[in-house]
């Protein structure tokens, strides 16, 4: 019993450095974009901003995400830019930012650099804390 315990608890490590690393990397391919993606033409210059991907058929996008976004926007006001993209629309810029589920949040910093990548719901607390990293 201990042992499989052992082996199950080792694959769950293998798992969340797999998945760190991959999101790491995804960061880093992003970075080599254009320094001015389509979607974030109309954001101000020198804010973060938090790239939101959803479709109108994403229940959790609905009920947990635009909330937490919603009250993001609330705390932090002008501090912050979101820019909401209907990966079912623009097609293009989902493939772009290498989305393959919603809700995927990207936190840029206030040069457009990718710094976080939330792949699921991120609550409003998780994205204040990515968003105060980018101060540190």
């Amino acid at each position: 019993m201990l042992e499989r315990l052992l082996i199950f608890a080792a694959i769950a490590v293998i798992a969340v450095i797999v998945w760190k690393v991959w999101n790491r990397a995804a960061l880093k391919r992003i970075a080599t974009r254009p320094a001015v993606d389509p979607v974030l033409t109309q954001t101000p210059e020198g804010v973060p901003v938090i790239l939101y991907f959803t479709t109108p058929q994403c229940a959790p996008c609905r009920t947990q995400q635009k909330p937490a976004l919603v009250r993001l926007q609330a705390e932090l006001g002008g501090r912050i830019e979101i820019v909401q993209v209907d990966a079912t629309v623009e097609t293009d810029a989902a493939d772009r930012w290498g989305v393959f589920s919603v809700p995927t949040t990207f936190v840029l910093d206030s040069a457009r650099k990718p710094r976080h990548v939330n792949r699921g719901v991120a609550s409003a607390d998780q994205l204040k804390r990515q968003l105060e990293s980018l101060s540190a």
